[in-house]
């Protein structure tokens, strides 16, 4: 059987060594756990929900049995529901007739700070981290969005606050809550694959919403924003400039300024996978190359690869991803890429493939599988019933962590955010976890950060 992938590998490079981002348990502090008392009336949290149209249509539906007390969204319309959100939520917010609606998220704590135990984060990237941040001062347990924040540094300030603040988190990386990433990590520590040395990761997404045809961003024509949006507090922390369609809604996950590009949005499904089954920490080293750069979006194609430091007695592991209509080779004759993406993991005794957000996995080639059907190892990893959001809310009922707390899910970030400042400053980076800088290109280091200043007012 062929173990490796089917490529010859670059040399290795010298490692650097890296310091561990996870920390320890979290203690609810009681002031915390006075605010996340469920309804004594009904049991149900009292939720509110900032981004209601796009995403935070999943999370409608799926808590809809809590008691949804607050929505918040900047677009009126699109937050109310078009007849196609209507129809995949069942009406839902039809059942929350007494709700509070607002515009502005600093205007909701405000009125309804003392009345809310909890709050999810369904918008887009660039105000992750004003939004997540005000929830934790006022002490809610907090849901966010993958990828957690827009750049590292938002990324390690809102886990250290959340860790101090006690609260219940979680990321919505929904695959931690799926099948496949725990038949992965039981079989490789079962030994099904060997020393597993590489993993080839993927997305087939398309659409021009990761990569506009611009050169710049105002070649786009200046409009007037419709009457049911509120484009000021749609731009938020991010440089004020006039109005365009293009920037809002499907389209600003390609903008630079407000989005990470398809690794951003990807890389946090196709890479929790590995990240969970090999335990994985920081990469020393992040490779890019890519298509054409257009100045303010994220470029058609790209390819990564990472290179991580051996763990104890585990071999180094290279992690190559794949975009824009590039695939990894076959891992075995006659393989067919699943739609949207997935991961492949090479070891020296075996291949296994995982599904887009880690729905399933199985061993290769197929006839490997099926040996092994009647001798596979045994489900010792609790499974989650319900989904992330369910996970989320039971735990904050009940006590305990979710698979995707802010412990395992900002590491996870870091790793998708890394690629994306690798693409965006072109070049192969040297990366320092422990004090959080590139090390080989001092430029790179704008990106990890925001990039720019926060336009005032917003708490950051």
């Amino acid at each position: 059987m062929n173990t490796h992938p089917p490529f010859s590998s670059t040399p290795r490079r010298q490692f650097l060594k890296t310091a561990a981002l996870t920390t320890g348990g979290v203690l609810l502090s009681r002031s915390v756990l006075r605010g996340a008392a469920p309804s004594p009336a009904n049991g149900r949290l009292q939720i509110a929900l900032i981004g209601v149209g796009g995403r935070g249509q999943s999370a409608l539906t799926a808590l809809q049995n809590e008691q949804l007390v607050a929505f918040c969204d900047v677009d009126f319309a699109r937050s109310r529901g078009t007849p196609a959100q209507i129809a995949k939520n069942g009406g839902v917010l039809a059942r929350f007739p007494q709700a509070k609606w607002f515009s502005d998220f600093r205007v909701m704590f405000e009125q309804m700070a003392d009345q809310i135990d909890a709050v999810v984060v369904s918008v887009p990237d660039h105000m992750h981290f004003p939004i997540a941040m005000a929830a934790v001062r006022h002490g809610k347990h907090l849901y966010v969005e993958k990828p957690l924040c827009r750049c590292i540094t938002e990324v390690r300030a809102l886990h250290a606050a959340a860790n101090k603040a006690g609260i219940v988190t979680q990321m919505g990386n929904q695959g931690r809550a799926a099948e496949g990433i725990r038949l992965a990590r039981e079989w490789v520590q079962a030994g099904l694959l060997g020393r597993v040395h590489t993993v080839h990761a993927w997305n087939t997404s398309a659409g021009a919403s990761y990569s506009l045809n611009l050169e710049t961003a105002s070649d786009a024509p200046v409009e007037t924003p419709p009457p049911t949006l509120n484009y000021d507090l749609w731009l938020g922390v991010a440089p004020e400039r006039p109005y365009r369609k293009i920037y809002s809604h499907s389209s600003w996950r390609g903008f630079t300024d407000y989005g990470t590009g398809r690794l951003g949005d990807w890389a946090c499904h196709q890479l929790d996978a590995a990240y969970y089954a090999l335990d994985l920490d920081a990469p020393t080293t992040i490779e890019a190359a890519s298509s054409e750069e257009k100045k303010d979006t994220f470029p058609a194609i790209n390819t990564l690869s990472y290179a991580f430091p051996a763990r104890g007695a585990r071999p180094p592991v290279t992690v190559k991803w794949f975009d824009g209509g590039l695939l990894p080779p076959e891992p075995v004759e006659g393989f067919k890429f699943s739609a949207g993406g997935g991961s492949i993991f090479y070891g020296d005794k075996g291949i296994m493939w995982v599904g887009s957000h880690s729905s399933s996995a199985r061993l290769l080639p197929e006839a490997r599988m099926q040996e092994m059907r009647g001798s596979l190892p045994p489900k010792t990893i609790p499974r989650v019933v319900g989904g992330p959001h369910v996970e989320w809310a039971n735990a904050i009922r009940n006590g305990g962590r979710c698979g995707s707390n802010f412990d395992y899910a900002a590491p996870l970030a870091e790793i998708a955010l890394l690629g994306v400042a690798a693409i965006r400053a072109r070049t192969t980076l040297a990366w320092d976890s422990a004090v959080g800088r590139v090390t080989n290109h001092e430029f790179a280091n704008r990106f990890i950060g925001p990039g720019y200043a926060y336009r005032p007012g917003w708490g950051v």
